[in-house]
């Protein structure tokens, strides 16, 4: 019996990243229009910042993939790096006035509408059965 593909991590993480990319343009321009260039300033550098956290995000979980039967300390160590860059990134915006703090905010933000529009794209056009992989 022939089952629909399932979802590859690639896939997915692909359209996570480019509904999140789409979420934080949009919550750019709506910054813009709302709060003038410091808006979209905190737009762009949260959108920028989850884009860089996913990015790491699928690069770390692709190289510990890859590492299989070793420690997953240095797996550990790169989440706990990234949680600690994010944070004094995070902090920096927001001391030094970057933007503003709730366009920057949303631009964090971004990811979940990303999460949702993956997810629609996903129930809309499911991803084809590739050759040779029937159950």
């Amino acid at each position: 019996m022939s089952h629909a593909s399932e979802i590859t991590p690639a896939a997915g993480a692909r359209r996570v990243r480019l509904g999140t990319r789409l979420a934080a343009l949009a919550l750019a321009g709506a910054a813009l229009a709302l709060g003038g260039a410091g808006g979209l300033a905190g737009a762009l550098l949260g959108g920028l910042l989850v884009e860089a956290n996913l990015s790491l995000l699928v690069l770390t979980l692709d190289r510990a993939s890859e590492w299989r039967g070793q420690s997953l300390q240095g797996t550990l160590a790169r989440f706990y790096l990234a949680f600690v860059l994010t944070a004094l990134v995070c902090f920096l915006v927001v001391r030094f006035h970057w933007g503003q703090p709730l366009a920057f905010l949303a631009g964090l933000l971004s990811l979940i509408p990303g999460l949702a529009l993956a997810l629609l794209s996903f129930a809309l056009s499911p991803p084809k059965a590739e050759p040779g992989h029937d159950r």
